[in-house]
């Protein structure tokens, strides 16, 4: 018996501060974090680029915040793991450079997701608050996303916390009174039905960030053709009231019960924002 107890002394030893402290920490409640399947995004000119969720902006809240007791449950719409896009799981986005990012990617790999219609028949009281990460993928479908547009608009009814990062907004999107009609009227440069479709919208006059159209104007270059709409500006013919601030930098607007980030840099900082909204 000596021996067995040793043997789980000497394994406790070996884990890593986090992962102890991870442990040990008591489940306060529970996040729900969505994310698109969608592996493409049309663009302007008709071709299409491969995308997916950036993987540091899942990865870096949703990690923090498991390690300060919150458990973590990934939903996408029909419940299929979410696609990475590639071009994110790069060190260069991490602070600790390799270990963080391997970390990071083994900690989304242990996600295991279900549908949006498993989550809300299950109950929506179940959850404290929700986030959505971004790379491009909320820009597609998951703004249209019926499923969504009701997950979001019970947590706003409820007041509680709801956080986004870089193009994660897009998904917010979804609360419209039409969001299909509203993107297809973004990318056929519709204005007139724009202005129309982005009345009624349930974040209308909240102040919001997003990743700018200056942070995605070089990718853009680079492709030689532009996203399907701009995010920024999609955000504010709907209503929001953006914020954008410097280049590639970390930046959180919070707004009643909404929470965002305007880029890749912001992770760690709306993680902290979403955690102290969770404890009021």
């Amino acid at each position: 018996m000596k021996r067995f107890f040793r043997m789980i002394l000497t394994a406790m030893l070996a884990l890593p501060l986090g992962a102890l402290s991870a442990q040990a920490a008591p489940v306060k409640g529970r996040i729900l974090v969505i994310a698109s399947s969608e592996g493409t995004l049309e663009l302007a000119n008709h071709t299409r680029m491969s995308t997916g969720f950036f993987l540091n902006e899942l990865a870096v809240p949703t990690e923090y915040l498991a390690q300060k007791g919150w458990e973590i449950v990934l939903a996408t719409p029909e419940g299929k793991d979410p696609i990475m896009d590639q071009g994110s799981n790069d060190k260069k986005f991490f602070q600790d450079k390799e270990t963080e990012r391997a970390r990071a990617e083994a900690f989304v790999n242990g996600l295991k997701p279900i549908s949006f219609q498993q989550t809300i028949q299950g109950g929506l009281d179940r959850y404290d608050a929700l986030f959505i990460p971004g790379g491009h993928a909320p820009m597609g479908s998951l703004m249209e996303n019926q499923d969504l547009g009701t997950i979001l608009k019970d947590f706003h009814a409820k007041e509680k916390p709801t956080a986004l990062i870089c193009h994660g907004p897009a998904a917010a999107l979804a609360a419209l009174p039409d969001p299909a009609g509203y993107r297809k009227a973004l990318v056929d440069r519709d204005v007139r039905s724009v202005l129309a479709l982005g009345k009624g919208w349930i974040y209308e006059g909240y102040a919001m960030t997003a990743l700018s159209d200056a942070e995605e104007w070089p990718g853009e270059v680079a492709k030689g053709t532009e996203m399907p709409f701009h995010l920024e500006q999609a955000l504010q013919l709907a209503g929001g009231k953006i914020q954008v601030q410097g280049m590639n930098q970390s930046h959180v607007v919070k707004d009643r019960e909404l929470i965002t980030g305007q880029n890749p840099a912001s992770d760690l900082e709306l993680a902290k924002a979403l955690e102290k909204a969770l404890k009021k």
